[in-house]
Order: C-alpha cells, then sequence, then structure tokens
C-alpha cells in the first residue's frame, strides 16, 4: 500500500547558436547606415547602398562569446512516497530539488571599470571612460550563471469510479537565481545585472518564482434519470460535468526607474530601507507593496536592493465545462459541449507601477496585464457541436 521513489539526474546543455552567430553581426562586416528619406522622396533599392547613404557616426556596438564558455548543466533530485488510502484514492508527497550551474549570463565587455559620479563637475563621459576606446558596450556572454530550486509537492488522485475522478496538485517552493532569461510572466520584468563584479549581490528570487500553487481538476458523471423512462433519460441523463481550478501566488518582480548612479552605463536598483512585503489585509490595488521600503540612490554608487525584491499578484480561475452525447440512432451520435473558461469572471490584478520616479503609479494597479504568456482575460463561453459517425 505505499510506495517509496526517488531519483537523481544530471542533464548537460550546448549553448544555443544565436550566442555565436551574433558575432557575424559585429564591424567591419555589418556597418550602420543611416539614410534621409520622405514619403515623396523614398529610399530606393538599387542605389541605397552606392554613397547616398551615410555611416553613422559615434561608437561602435558589438557582441563577444567567452573563450572558456563551459556547457551549461541541470541536476535534479526527488524523493517521493505513495499511500494508498480509502475510496481509491492515492496520496503522494515528495521533495523535488534542482541545481543549475554554468548558466549563460551576459555581461558589458566593455564597461568602464571604476564607479564615480556622474553628477559631479568634469566627470568623463561613460564612453570617455570605457577600456576599449571607440567601442560603446560589448555584450559577452559567459557561462558564470546559478539557479536553485526546492518545492514540496503534494498530488492526490481519484481514478475513475462511478464516475467520479480527480486530481489535486500542491506545490510549495522558493526558486533563487542570479539570473534570468525569461520574457515569460514575471521574467518580462526582470532587471539585468547591475554590478558585474559583484556576481553575489545578484542572487535573489528567480523571476519565475512561485510560492504557492495549487491545480484541481474534476470530471463527474452526473446520475440523473439512470433509472428512468427513454425519453427522460435522453434529456436529462449522460450529462458529464468538468472544472479545473487554478490558484496561485505571483511572480518575483524589481523595483527600477533609478537610471546610471555610478557613471557605468549601467541603470542601478533603488536602495531598499525596509521590507516591502505587506500583509494580505494591507494589500489593496492603489498600494501592492510597501513604496516607503525604496529610496532613490545617491550618486557614486549601487543601489542596495536586491534583483527582485516583490512579488506580483497571484492568480485565480475556474474553468468549468458540461456535455452530453446523444445517440440519434445506432452508429451515429451527437455531442454538445458548453465550456467556460475564468467562470466567476474573476479579474485577477496585474502588475503594479514598478518606476519610484513616478510617485502617481508607484505601487499602483491599473491593469490585468502581467506580460507575455499570462492570460487574465474575462470570462469566455463557448458551445460546440459534434456529430459522429
Amino acid at each position: 500500500e505505499t510506495v517509496v521513489r526517488a531519483g537523481y539526474g544530471v542533464y548537460f546543455f550546448q549553448e544555443i547558436t544565436n550566442s555565436y552567430t551574433v558575432m557575424t553581426m559585429n564591424p567591419p562586416i555589418v556597418r550602420n547606415i543611416a539614410f534621409d528619406s520622405t514619403f515623396n522622396n523614398p529610399i530606393r533599392v538599387e542605389t541605397a547602398f552606392t554613397g547616398i547613404g551615410s555611416v553613422v557616426t559615434g561608437q561602435y556596438g558589438a557582441s563577444g562569446m567567452d573563450p572558456y564558455t563551459r556547457d551549461s548543466y541541470v541536476q535534479q533530485w526527488n524523493v517521493t512516497i505513495q499511500r494508498r488510502l480509502p475510496a481509491g484514492i492515492y496520496f503522494d508527497i515528495g521533495y523535488v530539488g534542482t541545481k543549475g550551474t554554468h548558466l549563460p549570463l551576459s555581461i558589458d565587455g566593455n564597461r568602464p571599470l571604476a564607479i564615480v559620479n556622474p553628477a559631479a563637475p568634469g566627470t568623463p563621459s561613460v564612453a570617455a571612460r570605457r577600456p576599449f576606446p571607440g567601442w560603446g558596450k560589448i555584450t559577452m556572454v559567459k557561462s558564470i550563471g546559478n539557479s536553485s530550486y526546492h518545492g514540496l509537492q503534494l498530488k492526490a488522485e481519484r481514478r475513475l469510479s462511478r464516475g467520479l475522478s480527480f486530481t489535486s496538485v500542491y506545490t510549495f517552493s522558493k526558486s533563487l537565481s542570479d539570473m534570468d532569461q525569461s520574457t515569460v510572466g514575471g521574467g518580462y520584468w526582470s532587471p539585468a545585472m547591475q554590478d558585474q563584479f559583484n556576481q553575489k549581490a545578484e542572487k535573489s528570487f528567480a523571476a519565475f518564482d512561485l510560492r504557492h500553487r495549487s491545480s484541481t481538476a474534476v470530471i463527474y458523471d452526473i446520475p440523473f434519470a439512470r433509472n428512468a423512462n427513454a425519453l427522460l433519460r435522453g434529456v436529462l441523463g449522460g450529462w458529464q460535468v468538468g472544472t479545473i481550478a487554478t490558484l496561485q501566488t505571483g511572480f518575483a518582480g524589481t523595483v527600477g526607474g533609478i537610471g546610471d548612479t555610478t557613471g557605468t552605463g549601467v541603470s542601478s536598483r533603488p536602495d531598499m530601507i525596509a521590507s516591502p512585503e505587506l500583509s494580505r489585509g494591507e494589500r489593496s490595488r492603489t498600494r501592492w507593496f510597501n513604496t516607503a521600503a525604496f529610496a532613490m540612490t545617491p550618486m557614486g554608487r549601487f543601489g542596495t536592493a536586491p534583483r527582485t525584491q516583490i512579488h506580483f499578484p497571484g492568480l485565480i480561475n475556474f474553468d468549468v465545462s458540461a456535455s452530453k452525447r446523444f445517440q440519434i440512432f445506432e452508429g451515429h451520435n451527437l455531442q454538445f459541449r458548453a465550456e467556460m473558461f475564468n467562470f466567476f469572471n474573476h479579474v485577477n490584478l496585474g502588475v503594479p507601477g514598478l518606476s519610484l520616479t513616478t510617485p502617481n503609479t508607484f505601487g499602483v494597479i491599473t491593469s490585468s496585464s502581467q506580460g507575455p504568456g499570462v492570460d487574465n482575460g474575462q470570462r469566455i463561453i463557448q458551445l460546440a457541436l459534434k456529430y459522429t459517425f
């Protein structure tokens, strides 16, 4: 009645080819050329590169790859205990861990080394202080990133019996990293590295950190009119209903809007002078986090706030379906389906204002958008008929 499972694995990944092929865009292979045109005097393809354009003045940008780049790898391990309970229910409890090493991370290979006060009179420009004069930012990819994940996973499952089946899972987890490349959900708002010479300061909640997540799927064959006459059984019998309920806390995010306070061409994070988290009773649409926890960073140093400091609003969603199969005659059936997404039309709040320099919207939620990949739409109802023969 009890089963114990455990596993461990190591998985290696080669760096994507984009990190290498982007170097074909470096000068002198590619030049930036500007053209002046109007509606009445458009750019003509046949003469575009015969001298009418002008080479863009200023510094060249470039991309590079660390020659000592190593393959990224991920270690995964888990321990799970499964127990069979009465009523045909299987219950699982497990621990899952993941460790990422040598993950790709982008830095500026031409960042000025000294930290200065850019507002002080006579301070040379960023361009004048770069190690390689004549070049702007050089985006370098290095395999120095790290990540970790630890999660408690619970699962209850009932296989189809007496018309009822369900699967319910819950995860309590914590994910940390010193880099984020994702552009989905919280990753859309994740910042770049602040001080590439102090990588330890970048360790914080990963952009996809979800502390709590629960999902339950239920299917039930309604036992109406099973013993009724053929007419009632045909109308009221054979209905199946189902639901998928999803509840989760929000992605991690960061406060910004500070700008370059170090004369390095890198935006600083703010100073964090208190805890930004508010209790459930204190949070509201007009004050999602403690805005007084952040202060402007003074010139001449980086901010003290971690890479991610807050968590966005979570998600509550219920999808409901109902279906019935009508038998026309032998071998011919008609199925009716009604599906309702976000059945309760619950409004899931979006990302609060994250710019410290715009106090009117700082910490205020004005939309339901949380970035690409996060669906916070209104209720949708769709009806369908399917004829099979």
